[in-house]
């Protein structure tokens, strides 16, 4: 899941928010992708935020893409 968020967004309104949108999101279908980048290509077609953006701020992202597999040592 990745929450979109903007420099006007000045409302903390803290976990309730949160845990109200991930409560309807859950009821809706989901999509499924084959790779990370399959999904992060749509999200670029969705969000505003770049996915270069995305993957600048996220560690989890960053991991994903760009951590060494222990496979990669033989």
């Amino acid at each position: 899941m990745l929450r979109e968020i903007h420099p006007g967004y000045i409302m903390p309104v803290g976990v309730w928010n949160v845990r109200e949108s991930l409560r309807a999101l859950l009821k809706t279908p989901f999509e499924t992708f084959d790779s990370i980048d399959n999904a992060m290509n749509h999200v670029s077609s969705i969000f505003e935020i770049p996915k270069r953006g995305w993957m600048e701020t996220s560690a989890l992202l960053q991991n994903a893409y760009f951590q060494r597999k222990i496979s990669q040592f033989n």
